[in-house]
C-alpha cells in the first residue's frame, strides 16, 4: 500500500533534530522572528548516551532559554568538585579550582538526564514560537542556493517540507552533512563511549564531587562519575576510536572492568550497583570539524564536530554552535541569499569563538593519540595532580585543559613546561641521590622516567613505522597551527560565552 503524500509545510528554516544544539537554534531563530520548523525522529523524552554534564557556560545559556528554573525543580546536584585518580590511585581531590571566579557564570555545573534536559529544551524552542514535529524522520534532502526541501516520514505519511534555509542538528551520523558529502568519519577525532547509570552507597551521592579516571584501559580517554541526585550516578568510558580498532579493544569488557575497578577501588563504590543497561555511542571532536556551511545550509552540535577533543563534552559547545548559526541564518534571510558564500560568516564567526581554544585541546588530544606511551603519559598526569593539589595557581592554569572555562595555551605551555624543565634538569642527580641512598631525594621526573619515554617511542616506532610517522606530522602541523592560533588570538572568547547580560 502507497505511503500518503502530504503536501505541504513551509518555514523560513527548517532545523533537522531536536537535542540541545537543534533546541537552542529553533528557540534562538524564533525569538528573532523566524518561522522555524524543528523535526525530531524521536518522541521526547527519549534516552540518549551522554554524559549528562552541564558545565557553567551551559547553565547560562539554560537560563536565557527559560529552562533553568524548571530544571532545578528536580532539585539536580551542584557539581563543584572533582576528584582524578589514575591507575586507581587519587591524586586529586578538592573544588573544580576555575568554577566560581566569573559572577557572569553559576559556580558549578550539573548533571542532567538528557531524556529530561532535551524536553525541557524542546518545550522551550515551542514556547519561542518554533514549530515542533516529532516522530519525523528525515528520508531525503534537496538543499541550493534556490531553497531547501526535505522529504520525511511522519506517522506513517510521506510529508514534504520547503524552507529558505536547513540546519543539521541530527547528531554524529548526521543525514543533512551527509546529503552534503560533509559526514566526517576520522576515527583519529572520533571517541567511543559506553555508560550506564547506577546507585552508590548512602552519602556518596550527596556530595557534587565529579571523579574521573584514567588508566591504561582507557587510554587515550577515561572513564568518569558524575553524581546526581538520591544515590544516583552517571558512569561510563570513552577510549579513541583509532586505539580501540588498532589494539581490538572490547568495550563492554573494558566497561565491565572498570565497574569492578570502581567496586575495589573508590571510596563509598564497594557496593555501586547499576539500575540500568549499559549502552554506547560516539562522539566527533572539534579537531575533525570541517566546511560547516554548504549551499543552503548550516551544521551545528555534533552534526558538526562541536565536541571538546579532551573531554568529549558536547552539550554546551552544541549550543554555543548554535546561537552562532542564528546569526548567520537571520543575516542570510534578511539579504535574501542562501548560498555558500553568503553562509561562509558562519564559519568566521565559530573559527574565531572556538578555536582559541580547541585548538591547543586539539594538539593535546592528538598528543595523547599514542597508546604505546600510556604509561608515561599517566605517570606524568599522577604528578601534574600532585602539584595542582599544593599549588592552586598551577590547578587553575594547567588544570583548565580539562574543562576549564577560559583557555590560555601559551600560559599553559610555559608554566607546564617550566615544571617539566625543571624536572629533567633535576632527573639524573636525583638518580645518583638514589645510589648514594638519600632518602630526601624530590618527587618528581626520574631517570628511569627518561628511559621509559625513549624505550615507548622506540615500541612505537617499530610496531608500526608508518602510523608512527603520520602521528609524528599530524603533531607538527598541530602544533604549527596552535602556534599561529595563539599569536592571533591570544584571548579565549568562550571566557565571555554568547549571553550578554
Amino acid at each position: 500500500m502507497q505511503a500518503t503524500v502530504t503536501h505541504e509545510h513551509r518555514a523560513d528554516v527548517i532545523i533537522v533534530g531536536g537535542g540541545p544544539a537543534g533546541s537552542a537554534l529553533a528557540w534562538d531563530l524564533a525569538r528573532r522572528g523566524v518561522r522555524a520548523l524543528l523535526l525530531e525522529r524521536a518522541r521526547f523524552p527519549r534516552e540518549k548516551v551522554c554524559g549528562d554534564y552541564v558545565d557553567p557556560r551551559g547553565l547560562q545559556i539554560l537560563q536565557a532559554m527559560g529552562c533553568l528554573d524548571r530544571l532545578e525543580r528536580a532539585k539536580p546536584l551542584p557539581i563543584s568538585h572533582t576528584a582524578t585518580f589514575v591507575e586507581w590511585e587519587r591524586h586529586y581531590r578538592g573544588p573544580i579550582p576555575f568554577y566560581g571566579l566569573d559572577d557572569r557564570f553559576p559556580p558549578h555545573g550539573y548533571t542532567i538526564p538528557r531524556e529530561e534536559l532535551d524536553a525541557v529544551m524542546l518545550g522551550a524552542a515551542a514556547a519561542a514560537g518554533a514549530t515542533v514535529h516529532e516522530e519525523t524522520a528525515v528520508t531525503e534532502i534537496n538543499a541550493g542556493s534556490e531553497g531547501v526541501e526535505v522529504t520525511a516520514e511522519r506517522r506513517s505519511r510521506t510529508v514534504r517540507y520547503r524552507a529558505q534555509l536547513i540546519a543539521g542538528a541530527d547528531g554524529v551520523n548526521s543525514v543533512v552533512a551527509r546529503s552534503q558529502g560533509l559526514l566526517v568519519n576520522d576515527p583519529s577525532r572520533t571517541t567511543v563511549a559506553r555508560r550506564a547509570y547506577a546507585v552508590v552507597e548512602p552519602g556518596v551521592g550527596d556530595v557534587g564531587e565529579a571523579a574521573v579516571f584514567y588508566d591504561e584501559s582507557t587510554f587515550p580517554g577515561y572513564g568518569w562519575m558524575f553524581p546526581a541526585p538520591d544515590g544516583r550516578v552517571n558512569l561510563g568510558i570513552g577510549l579513541l576510536s583509532e586505539a580501540r580498532a588498532r589494539f581490538d579493544v572490547s568495550m563492554p569488557s573494558v566497561f565491565t572492568s572498570f565497574v569492578e575497578g570502581l567496586r575495589r577501588h573508590h571510596p563509598g563504590c564497594a557496593k555501586v550497583e547499576l539500575v540500568s543497561k549499559p549502552i554506547g555511542g560516539i562522539v566527533k571532536m572539534y579537531g575533525g570539524a570541517g566546511r560547516n556551511h554548504f549551499d543552503g545550509g548550516v551544521l551545528v552540535g555534533d552534526a558538526g564536530n562541536f565536541v571538546d577533543p579532551m573531554t568529549g563534552e558536547g552539550i554546551t559547545p552544541g549550543m554555543e554552535s548554535a546561537l552562532l548559526a542564528a546569526t548567520t541564518l537571520v543575516a542570510a534571510l534578511e539579504a535574501g541569499e542562501f548560498h555558500a558564500g553568503r553562509l561562509s560568516g558562519y564559519e568566521a564567526a565559530f573559527r574565531s569563538y572556538f578555536d582559541p581554544s580547541m585548538v591547543f585541546l586539539d594538539f593535546c588530544a592528538v598528543m595523547l593519540r599514542n597508546r604505546h606511551l600510556a604509561r608515561p603519559w599517566l605517570k606524568a598526569l599522577a604528578r601534574g595532580c600532585q602539584v595542582a593539589q599544593a599549588d592552586a595557581g598551577f590547578a587553575r592554569t594547567c588544570g583548565s585543559y580539562f574543562g576549564g572555562l577560559e583557555i590560555r595555551p601559551l600560559d599553559i605551555i610555559g608554566n607546564v613546561w617550566l615544571r617539566s624543565i625543571e624536572d629533567v634538569l633535576l632527573a639524573w642527580p636525583s638518580l645518583l641521590s638514589a645510589a648514594a641512598g638519600d632518602e630526601g631525594r624530590r618527587r618528581g621526573t626520574s631517570a628511569s622516567d627518561l628511559i621509559e619515554w625513549q624505550a615507548a617511542l622506540s615500541r612505537s616506532m617499530l610496531s608500526d613505522p608508518l602510523w608512527h610517522l603520520r602521528w609524528t606530522l599530524d603533531m607538527q602541523r598541530r602544533w604549527a597551527k596552535l602556534i599561529a592560533t595563539a599569536a592571533r588570538a591570544p584571548h579565549d572568547p568562550r571566557a565571555d560565552g554568547l549571553i550578554k547580560s
